[in-house]
């Protein structure tokens, strides 16, 4: 079994317009739940919309599958899950065949997978990433615990998104830690048995 890697792709056009981006959504909004014509059943495989457009999948790599579709007045955003990580390729396929542009944010916390091609913020502004924990499990010795067992648990409650290297460095300004980048405050939070992940662009 796979480990699943969440994605959202933002197709939009690159000029002015919005008639193809307007084609592009009602052809891949059909294959959300795809009825197959000979056995009837239901499916939201990735693979139908190629294969429906003539793209031989025999060679490509196309194990993923639609979850929402929607259409925004400057793009198509379209969230995706797929086995291991993104689906480059396909996306490739599909944003060439209605002369689109497209950039992606994918997450993937088994293999450590975490990408976010939108370099300007335009539509994915998620930088950084510190996965939920549970303090129990960090076994931490009762001194640790005693001065930052509050704070640490406050942290992983759930999953954090930061959009800026400014809100990492808040959120662990009770710790004392000053660093520079992400590797240096990882350096120092080893002793917890966490760390802040870094999306990176390609």
């Amino acid at each position: 079994m796979p480990n699943w890697c969440s994605n959202s792709i933002a197709f939009y056009q690159e000029d002015d317009g919005n008639a193809m981006l307007e084609a592009f959504y009602a052809d891949v909004q059909k294959y959300q739940d795809y009825k197959d014509p000979e056995t009837g059943k239901h499916s939201d495989w990735v693979g139908h919309w190629l294969q429906s457009n003539r793209i031989n999948t025999e060679n490509l790599y196309s194990r993923g599958f639609f979850s929402n579709c929607e259409f925004n007045d400057s793009h198509v955003r379209i969230d995706m899950e797929t086995a291991w990580g993104p689906l480059q390729e396909v996306w490739d396929l599909m944003a060439d065949k209605y002369e689109l542009a497209y950039v992606y944010i994918s997450e993937e916390s088994g293999c450590e997978v975490y990408v976010n091609t939108d370099f300007a913020g335009r539509f994915f502004t998620t930088r950084y990433l510190l996965n939920y924990f549970d303090v129990d499990d960090l076994r931490l010795d009762a001194d640790t615990m005693a001065e930052y067992g509050e704070r640490l648990r406050e942290l992983g409650d759930e999953t954090t998104y930061y959009d800026s290297w400014d809100e990492v460095l808040d959120d662990f300004k009770e710790f004392g830690f000053k660093a520079d980048d992400v590797n240096g405050l990882n350096e120092r939070l080893a002793r917890f048995g966490i760390r802040v992940y870094e999306y990176s662009n390609e």
